[in-house]
């Protein structure tokens, strides 16, 4: 087992086993990212968000679990969409700080930091920070899809 704590190179790659489990090894940068993991936007661009990119960390690639991980990086000035939806998530910041939006009222979260967003509620992510604003986003593989809400 691998405890080092230091930075892996580049060129490091997910290892599969025969029974599908592997290591996406974290790759500093600009855009966080993973070795095997692509980096996709956020949504088709619209005026409703901004400077948002996501990696399915989890649950995309055949695993039999119920739920995906997901990683979401903010740039400064970004946004994530005003929405919601009917299936609940969790958040945990990793990396920068942020403003959540959960119904009326916004919320300063940072490092480690775990937002629950429960079922149909009004909410939001910016980015409020001058460096990268990233978290992990736990979400039901199977879900309805978000509605956006009015300003």
């Amino acid at each position: 087992m691998n405890t080092s704590h230091e930075t892996p190179t580049p060129t490091e790659s997910a290892r599969v086993t025969e029974s599908g489990s592997r290591v996406h090894r974290f790759t500093p940068g600009e855009a966080g990212t993973w070795s095997g993991v692509a980096v996709r936007q956020y949504k088709p661009a619209a005026e409703h968000h901004r400077g948002v990119s996501r990696a399915v960390l989890a649950g995309e690639g055949g695993e039999r679990m119920g739920f995906q991980v997901r990683y979401f990086e903010i740039a400064p000035g970004g946004y994530s969409t005003l929405e919601r939806h009917e299936h609940e998530h969790v958040v945990v910041v990793l990396r920068g700080s942020g403003r959540v939006r959960l119904g009326e009222t916004w919320h300063d979260v940072g490092g480690h930091d775990a937002v629950y967003v429960a079922p149909d509620e009004v909410h939001q992510f910016v980015n409020a920070g001058e460096g990268p604003f990233g978290f992990l986003c736990i979400v039901d593989a199977e879900r309805d899809r978000p509605v956006p809400v009015g300003r």
